[in-house]
């Protein structure tokens, strides 16, 4: 029978907690968060891990936030030594298409270094992605989340900021590692598919 895990078995890792104090809609986001997080890895600057196999617990009532859980056992969902400069802001976002009464899933993409986004269905807006990223840098976007991604527009509608890992970025890997990673960031993003026309 395996020990309870506890927030407590990982002192030297913060980046499990995710502070929600600034976000008004507190429930709103949580359940937002611990829908879509199924479909995503998670990334720590701290102990420079990826996490693909988590739970996604409230914290408790003195402290207001989220708890990103790994599974201490499941010692092949987790990729060590990921240098930080491997992982890059994108500016995407990830959010419920609810926000303008949609269903599913929407994505905002930046254009250019204008403060403007273009708001696409998750299908086309992920298509659009990867054949950017293809052609500009010959590597699939591949989606990870950092603490802090999670966040909130002005009318309280939760959204996430999506990072993404660079590949060429990992200098401790061989090929073989790197395609590895990549492939179990895939994978759990393939996960999302049943909220892309549901409400998320």
């Amino acid at each position: 029978m395996k020990t309870p895990i506890k927030l407590a078995d990982y002192p030297d890792n913060p980046d499990l907690f995710w502070d929600l104090s600034s976000i008004i809609n507190k429930n709103k986001a949580a359940e937002f968060f611990k829908r879509v997080a199924k479909a995503f890895c998670v990334y720590s600057p701290t102990v420079k891990k990826v996490y693909s196999n988590f739970e996604v617990l409230l914290a408790g009532s003195e402290r207001e936030g989220i708890i990103v859980l790994p599974d201490p056992y499941a010692f092949h969902d987790t990729f060590s030594h990921i240098n930080e400069a491997a992982i890059k802001k994108t500016g995407v976002i990830l959010y419920p298409g609810a926000a303008i009464n949609q269903n599913g899933l929407l994505i905002g993409i930046p254009l250019g270094n204008e403060k403007r986004m273009r708001h696409l269905s998750f299908t086309t807006a992920i298509n659009f992605l990867n054949r950017i990223y293809q052609k500009k840098i010959g590597i699939e976007f591949l989606p990870v989340l950092v603490n802090g991604d999670l966040r909130e527009f002005a009318a309280k509608t939760p959204y996430l900021h999506l990072h993404r890992l660079d590949t060429r970025g990992l200098t401790d890997q061989s090929n073989f590692e790197k395609n590895d990673i990549g492939s179990a960031i895939k994978d759990k993003f393939s996960n999302i598919t049943p909220l892309i026309t549901k409400n998320a």
